[in-house]
This record gives structure tokens, C-alpha cells and sequence, in this order.
């Protein structure tokens, strides 16, 4: 086939399809005519708005008429031969004037012979390639006399320009199946608001006086329409394009509009001729910004405190420290933990606050870790600060049975790893397996990890003699019920609990009753704080306060009972009615925390529930140091230098007498164990944690034990001291016999120094003669006798300058209470009997364990010179 001959087939083709085309059109237009015309004119006042105003029936009337119309005009065209091939090829012939069928030739072959064929197949493409195009012949002039085929498709043009961006939507509602009912839209009514997103805190707003709002990103719109039975839908106008929102009926006439802005957007509504525009701003929401303010370091109670700062447009919702764990092993795996940080209701926008976590129970404590704040908004954008470095806050534990249970803590926590697979037995194994074996080790604790079989063994020896070593039988039990625990358990999923329970056991170790009594009152004031800082639910928070206030009752008792057990208050002395320990402020800033909650006020019973926290660190502080509680005020500003001077000189004799007689139990210990004198420290950690020492006791003194005779000498030296420390009482006693120094109670409470000194006196004598003829036990016996008598004279001076303190303080009843910020009296009112100073020597043991604590943290400091290190390990040797 030449490249003409291809031409002419496409030439021919083409025209062909318009001929076809052409001939459809004169064949079905007259019958589709008046549909056509019944459709455009169903538009026409669709686009227009017509219908909106005039309603029902005449929109159901074209709409009939044109659906039934264009029915009969479909049955009508069915019954009509459609135009074929051959017909629109005469059809292009005639239009061309041109004979004998050209365009058949182009696609016929001889039949016969082809003689002649290629002549008259040559005749035939000339005349196809001089063929025109066919021409449109009039079809609507019959049927359209009065020209409506014009006059409609501008009306229709002019329409689409009158409803230009609703016309389409017009369309749709036109077509809206029911009643429609016609409305000029003079009764209706508009209303719109901005509903912000909830986490922004933001009121809504609504469109008053301005048609123009600035919103967060994100708000929520809702538009009412009022007064109309078939409202439009609402056209929402933005940067991406345009869309329009379902209504949903609230009422007989009434339609309601949501839709989230989330970026500018323009929302109209248009009935008839009434237009209803809104302009909406929608502003960006920024990510928050965070940093530390002061970089994170133990405070006093132990905890991580640090200040930071943030920043964020509506509000940081969570703010988190991540940690971190600085290995040597750069190939190591990097291991984060979370740690969430409350935040008060006014530090989420823009605010430097102060925070304080308590860390010392974390897995990580004492291990030094890299940390940046994550702050993160309502939007869920985050931010994070720089880096920080700092070790973890650990709590220092001096009891060596306390220390040796956080040890075997710390090997749980290590032991976190799965346990090994079950192992299969043969027959032959499990025939000769014990028919009675609760334990099953090879199920069991043989496949839990090292640090788990070591902690089981460890707890074991530390248990094993407990008649000697427990004084605190809850002690006892819980270490047996962790041991039982670790024996029996399977997998490391039943261990999950332990780490906790030793963590109270070794509080419980050290601190006895108090400590248990402090770990719940602080356990409660977080529960309660966190319920308050997450909104909780009234009953809850009622709940949780109720909990923390019988925690801090149960606190205020323990401490009280230890404090009179230490001889720190008298427990009904000088004829008072008792102690009473800052109970008005205690009880004031309960109520507070009360009525902040119950009115909302979750800022405010933060606050008090801080407060609170600080009075009760300052009433322990109060009655470590002998101070009675609520009005009372220190003896330091009105005792006489004398008696100051007198009483620090029996504490420090005091003090020297423990640390002896914890030498001699050393000693004791080791005779008993067979060890020499000389020797250094005994045979092993464990022996050492499990001794049951008390607190402030030498951790087994790397020096060795003394020898009796070292010993004797020793006491010696204190009975020399005792008896000088007699003479200065003496004396002064003397000066203030007229100041009735020497009295007793009423009630028969007093107590004499001079026979307490007497009885430490004979006690230190007899110590001494049998340290002397080596009976380490009778001296211990009588070392602990002169400790009491020590601690009984102490608390009979304190008595007497308390009676002292009395005329002098009755002249200065009249000025009137002044407290401090945290409601303690700073004026000259009378003190209770809680006011005598403690002289028993736990000042000394407290002193004696902040300085332990801060050797330890510093010693802990590698980076700090050899030389220094060295000495600062000599010096807890000391301890």
C-alpha cells in the first residue's frame, strides 16, 4: 500500500464519520427537541436561583415534564433506523456531487479478473481525494418555528453567569428529591462560631460585630442557618479548592455546619439573592521550645533538681527527661529511659519552673547519663533541649544490712535478661527425680541469670542467723519472702515486684518504722499529685487525698514516737499536755489541699501539697535537733553560753562513747569468728552487711579490731573526761542553783543530772574493768548502760534550761505571734516539754551521715585528682 492510498483511506474515514455524525443529528434532534428544551430550562432556573425563590410547584412541574418528555422522546428514537456506513457515504458523495460510488471502490477487490482494475481504482481516489466535507442540512426549523434553539442556550450562558460559583450546587439541591418551598430570604437567619481545639484552652468565639476571625490551626467551625426548610449546603473557599459541607438538621427549619479549618478558608452561604460570608485566619501553631535553665544535680532529699524553661502557643501538654546511659563500650547498644516530668497549670505557656525527681529507686542511680528535655504540645509537635550531663542521684545507706540489700537489688535489676529453656529430662532423670520436690532448681532458679542466683545466694547468708542480727523481725520476713520468691520463680516475669520490695526492706532497714512511714507519705503525695496534674475525677482525687492524709497522720505519729524514743522530746515532760507538732499548720495546709481541689483550683493545691511537703521535712528537722513543734522557738537565742557549752560537751562525750562501744562490738565480732587482733577487716562483705550493726556503726574498720587491753584504755580516757565534764556540770549548776536549776517536775517527769552523770560514771568504771579482764560482752553491757545514763543526763539539763528559759520567755508573752511563710511562731511564745535538746547523740549520727553522703559523692568523682581520691578514701575509713 503506497503512502497516497493510506491518505485517502484516512481522508475517506474522517469523512465519513461526520457524514454519519450529521446524519444523526438531522435524524434524532426533532425528536429530542422538546426534552432538550424542557431540560435547559429546568437549568436555567436551577443556576438562576428561580427555584430557590418560587419553589414548589412549578419546579416539580418541569422537572415532571422533562423527566416524562425525554421518556417519550427515548421511545420515539427507538423506532428510528440509525444512520449506517453505506448511507453516510452516499451522504458524502452527494454533498461532493460526484458518481459511481468512489469511496466503495477504495475498499472493493476484483472478483474476477483484474484486468482494467488499476484504471479504475486510480479514477476512483482522484475522485475521492477532490471529496468535501459534508454539509449540516436544517433539522429544527420544522419543529422550532419560533427560534427557542438560540434564544435557550443564552439564556442558559446567562443563568451559569447569574449563580457563577453555586450554580452547580443549585443544580444539585434542585434536583433534591421532596417539597421545596419557595423563599425570598428576608427571614432568614445566620449564626457561626470557632470552636479552638481543646488542648489550646481557648473559649469559643463567635462572629459578632466582624465576619473576620483569627483561629488556631485546626479549630473547628460550626455555622447555623435558621428560617429555611431546603438550605444549600455550605461552600467552604481555601487555597486547595473548594468543597461544600453536609448539613445536619437540628430543628424543624433549622441546619447545623462543622467543618475543621486548617488553613485560611472563606465559608459562604447563598439563598436567592442572600449572601452570608465568613473569613477565617488560620494561625500556625509553632512547636514549643524547652531548655535548662540550671543543669540537674542532687539536692538535699536526694533528688534530681533542676529548673528549665518552655514555650509553646497554647501550651506544652507532656514534658519528658530522657536519659541517656554513658558507656565505656562505644560498640554497646544505646539505652534510653523516660522520665516524666509534672508540670504546674501555670508553667505550660510561657514559664522558668523548678522540678525535683526522685530517682534514687531508678535502675541507673549512681551511673552518670546524658539527658535532654522533650517537651511536646496539644498538636503533638515536639521539641527537645541540649544536652546535659550529670549522674544520677542515689540514696546513701549506712546500715551495712541496708547497704547489703540494695546490693542484691542492684544484681536483680541486672538480672533482667529471660531465663534459660526449660530443660528436657530423659525418663531414666525423671524417674530418679525426688517424688516430693517443691523446688525443681533445674526448673527454676538453675536457669535464672547469674546476677538472680547470686542475689538468691547472697540473701541466704544474710538470713541465715537471724536471732543475732535482726532486730526488726519485718525485716527478716521480707528478705525470707523475696528469697522464697526468687526460688520458686520460672521466668523473669515473676520477678517483676522484687526490686521494689527490697527497696522498702532496705528502708525499712535503715530508717526503721519512720522510713516505711516517710517512702508511703511520699508515695501518696505523688499519687495524689499526679491525679491533680491529669484532671482526675472528684472521686478519685478524694480518694487519693484521703490516702494522703492518713499517710501524713501515720508519718506525724512515727516521727513523734521516734523522737521521744531518742530522748529528742519529752514525752509528757515540764507537766504539759504533750507534743504538739506544727498540727495547726498541718492541718490548715490539709484543708487547703481540700478546698483547691474541690474548686478546681489544681494550681493551688499543688502549691499547698509542696508546702506541706517542706513543713514536714522541717518538723523532722525540728525534732532531730530537739525542737518541740507549733510556737516553738530554739533555745540557741536565750541559753546561756555555760549551759550551751555544757551540753555540747557531754554530746561529743556521748558520740565518743558509741563509737567505742561499736569497737568493742567489733572486737566482740571478731573473737567470735576466731579472728586476731591486727587482722584487717573480716572475711567478706556479706559477713559485714549481715551483722546488724547500728546506723553510724564502722563498716568492719580496715584497720582490724582493737584488742581489749586498746580498748580499756580507751574507756580510760573517757572516765577522765567524764569526771572533768563533772566538774564544769557542778559548777554550773551552783551559778544556777537560785534559778531553781535543780528542780523536779510536779509530776515526778524530771530528771537529775547529777545522779545520771553518777550512774554513767560507775557504768564507764565497770566497762573499763572488764574490758580490761577481757570480757568483750559485760563491757558491752555496760557501755550501753553508760550511753543511757549519758543520754538521761543530757536530757535533764535540756529540763533545766528549759525552766530557765521559762521567766524570761513569760515577759514576752504579749508580743504577739509572728510566723514565718510556713506558719511557724518566730516570737517568744512558751515552749512545750518537745522543746528539750537533743543531746543523745543523734545529731552526731545525722551530722555524721550528711558528711559520709557527700564524701561518698565526691570520692565517686573520678575525675578529680589521684592524690584526692586517696584521701578521700582514707577518710571513709574513718567511718
Amino acid at each position: 500500500m503506497s503512502s497516497r492510498n493510506a491518505f485517502l483511506l484516512k481522508k475517506a474515514q474522517r469523512l465519513t464519520r461526520s457524514a454519519r455524525a450529521l446524519l444523526y443529528w438531522e435524524q434524532y434532534s426533532p425528536v429530542y427537541a422538546l426534552a432538550a428544551f424542557l431540560i435547559a430550562l429546568f437549568m436555567i432556573g436551577s443556576f438562576s436561583g428561580l427555584w430557590q425563590l418560587i419553589g414548589d410547584p412549578w419546579r416539580l412541574i418541569v422537572l415532571i415534564a422533562a423527566v416524562v418528555i425525554l421518556g417519550r422522546s427515548i421511545w420515539r428514537a427507538r423506532k428510528l433506523r440509525r444512520p449506517d456506513i453505506s448511507a453516510a457515504r452516499r451522504r458524502v458523495e452527494e454533498d461532493s456531487n460526484v458518481r459511481h460510488r468512489p469511496l466503495d471502490t477504495l475498499y472493493d477487490r476484483p472478483a474476477l479478473s483484474e484486468e482494467g482494475w488499476p484504471e479504475h481504482y486510480r479514477k476512483a481516489e482522484d475522485v475521492v481525494d477532490r471529496l468535501k466535507r459534508p454539509r449540516l442540512r436544517p433539522a429544527l426549523g420544522k419543529v422550532d418555528k419560533y427560534f427557542l434553539r438560540f434564544a435557550t442556550p443564552a439564556a442558559l450562558v446567562l443563568a451559569l453567569m447569574v449563580g457563577a460559583g453555586d450554580s452547580f450546587e443549585r443544580l444539585r439541591h434542585s434536583l433534591t428529591p421532596g417539597w421545596v418551598n419557595g423563599s425570598l430570604g428576608d427571614d432568614i437567619t445566620f449564626e457561626a462560631w470557632i470552636d479552638p481545639p481543646e488542648y489550646t484552652g481557648r473559649p469559643p468565639v463567635y462572629f459578632k460585630k466582624s465576619n473576620q476571625l483569627e483561629a488556631p490551626q485546626g479549630s473547628e467551625l460550626v455555622a447555623r442557618i435558621i428560617g429555611t426548610k431546603n438550605p444549600t449546603r455550605l461552600k467552604l473557599r481555601s487555597e486547595n479548592g473548594t468543597k461544600h459541607i453536609s448539613l445536619k438538621r437540628i430543628g424543624p427549619d433549622s441546619f447545623e455546619v462543622r467543618a475543621i479549618i486548617d488553613q485560611s478558608s472563606t465559608a459562604s452561604w447563598r439563598i436567592g439573592e442572600v449572601r452570608k460570608n465568613w473569613a477565617i485566619d488560620a494561625i500556625v501553631d509553632q512547636p514549643p521550645t524547652v531548655a535548662f535553665v540550671r543543669d540537674p544535680e542532687a539536692d538535699k532529699r536526694d533528688r534530681l533538681a533542676f529548673a528549665y524553661s518552655l514555650e509553646d502557643d497554647y501550651g506544652v501538654e507532656t514534658l519528658t527527661l530522657r536519659m541517656t546511659l554513658l558507656q565505656d563500650d562505644e560498640t554497646a547498644p544505646i539505652q534510653t529511659r523516660d522520665v516524666n516530668v509534672s508540670i504546674s497549670g501555670n508553667a505550660k505557656r510561657i514559664a522558668e519552673s523548678n522540678a525535683a525527681l526522685d530517682l534514687t529507686k531508678h535502675e541507673w542511680a549512681a551511673k552518670k547519663v546524658s539527658a535532654i528535655l522533650i517537651a511536646k504540645d496539644g498538636l503533638g509537635q515536639m521539641a527537645e533541649s541540649e544536652i546535659t550531663y550529670f549522674r544520677v542521684p542515689d540514696k546513701i545507706f549506712v546500715e551495712p544490712l541496708a547497704k547489703a540489700i540494695i546490693e542484691n537489688r542492684s544484681l536483680v535489676i541486672a538480672g533482667n535478661e529471660d531465663y534459660a529453656p526449660i530443660p528436657q529430662l530423659s525418663r531414666k532423670e525423671m524417674r530418679n527425680r525426688p517424688w516430693f520436690d517443691t523446688w525443681q532448681p533445674e526448673f527454676r532458679l538453675d536457669r535464672a541469670p547469674a546476677p538472680i542466683q547470686r542475689a538468691s545466694l547472697l540473701i541466704d547468708a544474710i538470713t541465715d542467723q537471724p536471732a543475732s542480727m535482726y532486730d526488726d523481725a519485718a525485716v527478716y520476713m521480707g528478705l525470707r519472702n523475696v528469697a522464697s520468691r526468687i526460688r520458686y520463680a520460672r521466668s523473669a516475669e515473676e520477678l517483676d515486684g522484687i526490686p521494689d520490695d527490697l527497696w522498702n526492706i532496705a528502708i525499712r532497714a535503715e530508717f526503721g518504722l519512720l522510713g516505711t512511714a516517710l517512702e508511703e507519705m511520699q508515695a501518696a503525695e505523688a499519687a495524689l499529685r499526679e491525679g491533680i496534674a491529669r484532671h482526675a475525677s472528684q472521686r478519685e482525687i478524694d480518694t487519693l487525698f484521703d490516702r494522703y492524709n492518713e499517710a501524713v497522720a501515720r508519718y506525724r505519729e512515727e516521727l513523734l514516737r521516734q523522737a521521744i524514743e531518742d530522748g529528742n522530746v519529752a514525752e509528757n515532760g515540764g507537766g504539759g499536755e504533750g507534743p504538739s507538732i506544727n498540727t495547726d499548720q498541718i492541718q490548715e495546709l490539709l484543708d487547703a489541699i481540700e478546698e483547691a481541689n474541690r474548686i478546681g483550683d489544681s494550681e493551688g493545691a499543688r502549691r499547698a501539697l509542696a508546702q506541706l511537703a517542706e513543713l514536714l521535712e522541717n518538723m523532722q528537722i525540728q525534732l532531730s535537733q530537739g525542737g518541740g513543734g507549733s510556737g516553738d522557738m530554739p533555745m540557741d537565742g536565750e541559753m546561756s553560753e555555760e549551759m550551751k557549752d555544757a551540753l555540747e560537751e557531754l554530746a561529743d562525750l556521748l558520740g565518743e562513747q558509741r563509737e567505742l562501744r561499736d569497737q568493742t562490738r567489733e572486737a566482740e565480732r571478731a573473737e567470735r569468728n576466731g579472728e586476731q587482733s591486727g587482722q584487717s577487716q573480716g572475711s567478706g562483705e556479706t559477713s559485714d552487711q549481715a551483722a546488724g550493726e547500728e546506723p553510724g556503726a564502722p563498716n568492719g574498720g580496715e584497720d582490724g579490731a582493737m584488742s581489749a587491753e586498746e580498748l580499756a584504755e580507751l574507756q580510760s580516757r573517757l572516765l577522765d573526761l567524764l569526771e572533768q565534764a563533772d566538774d564544769v556540770m557542778a559548777g554550773l549548776e551552783e551559778g544556777e542553783s537560785g534559778s531553781g536549776g535543780d528542780e523536779v517536775g510536779e509530776d515526778g517527769a524530771g530528771i537529775d543530772p547529777e545522779i545520771s552523770l553518777e550512774d554513767a560514771r560507775r557504768a564507764m568504771a565497770e566497762a573499763e574493768e572488764a574490758l580490761r579482764n577481757g570480757d568483750l560482752g559485760l563491757a558491752d553491757e555496760e557501755q550501753l548502760a553508760a550511753i543511757q545514763a549519758l543520754r538521761e543526763a543530757g536530757r535533764g539539763l535540756a529540763e533545766q534550761a528549759r525552766r530557765d528559759l521559762e521567766g524570761s520567755e513569760a515577759g514576752r508573752e504579749g508580743l504577739g505571734d509572728q510566723s514565718d511563710p510556713l506558719g511557724r511562731n518566730n516570737n517568744g511564745g512558751e515552749n512545750n516539754d518537745d522543746s528539750e535538746l537533743d543531746i543523745d547523740g543523734r545529731d552526731s549520727a545525722e551530722r555524721s551521715r550528711e558528711l559520709q553522703e557527700e564524701i561518698r559523692r565526691r570520692a565517686a568523682e573520678q575525675e578529680r585528682a589521684q592524690e584526692e581520691l586517696e584521701y578521700l578514701e582514707r577518710l571513709l575509713r574513718r567511718f
